[in-house]
């Protein structure tokens, strides 16, 4: 009998957007799955300073599949150089597995990087998949030379990988990573989870607006997410500013998410539409459905965006979506105007442009996506068929 197929996932801890990816493979009958995290970050309760607030994500993280964790600490012991022991315990646990391939998620922090090193140099196949872009961060002409050359060194590490985007596709094409070494995988979100939250919430959608004291024929405009100066929420209260009286009377802002710019975001845009603003801080996972069920429009302004996965969200309950010109969803999620608007990033009055043109179409009620979004599956697969294929090399060599 043919011995299965056994895959290492190594990553720095979970993240409920992987989990349904891991279900999913752990289900498959002829492979032999671990997933090795790196700290438990996630697992308690954590502080995150972007939120500004404290709190515990409300789904299952670990169910579903085998796993073992290297260390106990929080994801800031990763990126110190005191993790390298833990790179070492890493490289011990994943060999006693005895995978086949191994598939590492990111390049960073530093523990991942050595990890990364130490498992090639014992001789693994390794596949990656990470959302690196050229268009995230503004660095120096230094730092983004030194970058390149590490980057194209750490690439030559990989045998096969799952960009999560154009963008993606066209940083690895620049680093020199050929294009039969690539399969693009857009980024997905718990489909299943959130269809779930559709289905229970937006029946109630008309009821939940009514208790809001939102008229039949207001629009919701959404913003959920982190409020700090990377997702530049501010630029949506100096739309709202350029915007007529006429359409203002019947417009309303609900925000999901908090921040450093929350108090300053909530005051200035409560100074355009007054008691129309909706402000109702950290929702969790399970909450979200509630108010995407309310809502019409979201916007997303980041000055840069590598996916946007709340755009993901808002096109399942069948919001029309504006997001800035920097989110790397765009073309993916976005590619025509059924779906949404791109604008100018930082341009108010491009949004607001933007948010008259859709406020001024008449889409009834209709509330379902306009086309399959991603799904968690689209990876799994091509997971399992590239673990595969990179087994039958091995036997070959």
């Amino acid at each position: 009998m043919e011995e299965p197929l056994k895959l290492a996932i190594l990553t720095t801890h979970p993240i409920q957007y992987f989990v349904p990816v891991f279900r999913l493979l752990g289900q498959k009958k002829d492979l032999q799955l671990k997933v090795f995290f790196g700290c438990k970050q996630g697992l308690d309760t954590l502080i995150d300073p972007d939120f500004g607030v404290v709190y515990q994500w409300d789904c299952e993280l670990t169910d579903g599949y085998a796993h073992e964790f290297i260390g106990s600490g929080s994801l800031a012991t990763l990126k110190k150089l005191s993790s390298v022991p833990l790179t070492q315990k890493a490289l011990t646990l994943i060999n006693q597995f005895q995978p086949d391939v191994v598939l590492i998620f990111a390049y960073l922090p530093i523990f991942i990087t050595i990890s990364t090193l130490l498992l090639r140099l014992k001789g693994y196949k390794l596949m990656l998949r990470a959302d690196t872009t050229d268009g995230a961060w503004s660095r120096s002409i230094l730092k983004d030379k030194l970058r390149e050359v590490l980057l194209k060194l750490y690439y030559k590490q990989f045998s096969f990988f799952f960009p999560i985007s154009i963008d993606s596709v066209t940083h690895y094409q620049r680093m020199g990573v050929n294009d039969n070494l690539m399969q693009m995988i857009p980024y997905a979100i718990d489909v299943d989870f959130f269809q779930q939250q559709v289905d229970h919430w937006f029946p109630r959608r008309v009821e939940l607006r009514k208790e809001m004291g939102i008229k039949p024929g207001d629009r919701v405009l959404i913003y959920c997410g982190k409020m700090y100066e990377t997702k530049n929420p501010l630029l949506i209260p100096k739309a709202l500013n350029l915007l007529s009286d006429e359409l203002k009377q019947n417009l309303w802002l609900l925000a999901v998410g908090d921040g450093t710019l929350r108090n300053q975001f909530e005051t200035l845009s409560k100074a355009e539409l007054g008691e129309r603003v909706i402000f109702v801080g950290f929702k969790n996972q399970s909450q979200l459905g509630k108010y995407y069920a309310m809502g019409d429009i979201l916007i997303l302004p980041s000055h840069w965006e590598t996916w946007g996965l709340v755009v993901n969200e808002a096109l399942q309950f069948g919001l029309t979506v504006i997001t800035s010109d920097k989110v790397g969803c765009n073309p993916h999620l976005i590619p025509s105007k059924d779906q949404g608007y791109w604008f100018r990033s930082g341009s108010a009055i491009a949004l607001a442009e933007a948010v008259t043109q859709l406020c001024n179409q008449d889409r009834g009620d209709n509330h379902t996506p306009n086309f399959p979004l991603p799904h968690p599956s689209d990876l799994a697969e091509a997971i399992y068929l590239q673990a595969k294929q990179q087994k039958s090399l091995n036997e070959l060599t």
